[in-house]
């Protein structure tokens, strides 16, 4: 049998669900990157990532329910990961600036204080 390689990811979870999908649908398929990924969470780290291969004859049904669950319009280029902004609300800078009066307010009294 000629296995086809059909996604790619470094991401854990988006293999387990396709795994399952393809498990419901009766579709033979190997997966490689999935055993150092256990063993030392770095399977999407390697030169191919983690993927799943499937039969060759049932590659049009795979491609089908890979598009259904919505993986294949998303990029999952390995080489070059995208940056994302990293998400910090209003609400940190206003708790520092809470952290820096009280700071202040402590100090405040204890010079104060004529000890």
């Amino acid at each position: 049998m000629n296995y086809i390689d059909v996604f790619r990811t470094s991401d854990r979870h988006e293999i387990a669900i396709l795994k399952n999908l393809f498990d419901e649908e009766n579709i033979t398929y190997r997966t490689h990157g999935e055993a150092m990924d256990s063993a030392a969470n770095i399977g999407g780290l390697g030169n191919d990532g983690m993927r799943i291969e499937v039969e060759e004859s049932e590659r049009e049904r795979a491609a089908e329910i890979i598009k259904r669950s919505g993986f294949l319009g998303q990029s999952h280029n390995i080489s070059q990961p995208e940056r994302r902004k990293p998400q910090v609300g209003k609400w940190v800078f206003v708790l520092l600036a809470a952290l820096v009066v009280l700071v202040a307010i402590i100090f405040f009294i204890w010079f104060m204080s004529g000890n």
